[in-house]
């Protein structure tokens, strides 16, 4: 795609979870000249010596910070086979119908209530997740959050819906904007 450097993690789309790790895109014409700022024993071209001096490994390895997450890498390599397995183009379909059917849900039952999307309309201007801004959502995480409802907070009053294609249901999205809805409504009531 002619970029210099991308960088992701492997929370979302391989259920990583906290921990898990992330990783790092450098084109092969920068690899030797970008420095990392935060130098590793892994990075380092002998990583054993742990000498006062730091050389930096040959190639892509010399931006390794520390000791790769071997636990939290584990349960990654079943979902890498699922993700073989179904596509990309399938996980991206799926993802835009969840975050599709989550933005019609909110202007139905959350719209009404005040609440407003943050997130692109247009599906080629998202990812698999959407915002949507209330001044009650602040107080209302914990409560969601007991309820099963896991969104993320965004300053000042969003919560973001992060919806995995491989591993949630249009059911659970259903239900979770429906208790979002319900949750507002008690609160706003």
């Amino acid at each position: 795609m002619g970029v210099d450097f991308a960088t992701g993690c492997t929370y979302k789309y391989l259920n990583g979870g906290p921990g898990s790790p992330a990783f790092l895109y450098v084109s092969a014409e920068l690899i030797e000249r970008a420095s990392q700022p935060i130098q590793g024993w892994m990075g380092a071209r002998d990583p054993f010596v742990m000498g006062p001096d730091y050389a930096p490994a040959d190639g892509i390895r010399r931006f390794v910070s520390g000791t790769p997450p071997v636990f939290a890498m584990l349960p990654m390599v079943a979902m890498l086979d699922l993700i073989e397995e179904a596509g990309i183009d399938a996980i991206r379909a799926k993802s835009l119908a969840l975050t599709g059917l989550a933005i019609e849900l909110s202007d139905e039952l959350l719209a009404p209530r005040g609440a407003t999307l943050a997130t692109p309309r247009e599906p080629a201007l998202r990812g698999g997740h959407i915002t949507v801004d209330h001044p009650a959502f602040p107080e209302l995480i914990a409560t969601l959050w007991r309820a099963g409802v896991i969104p993320d907070f965004r300053r000042p009053d969003g919560i973001r819906l992060g919806l995995s294609p491989l591993s949630t249901s249009f059911a659970e999205v259903d239900m979770g904007v429906r208790r979002i809805a319900a949750e507002l409504a008690a609160a706003t009531t």
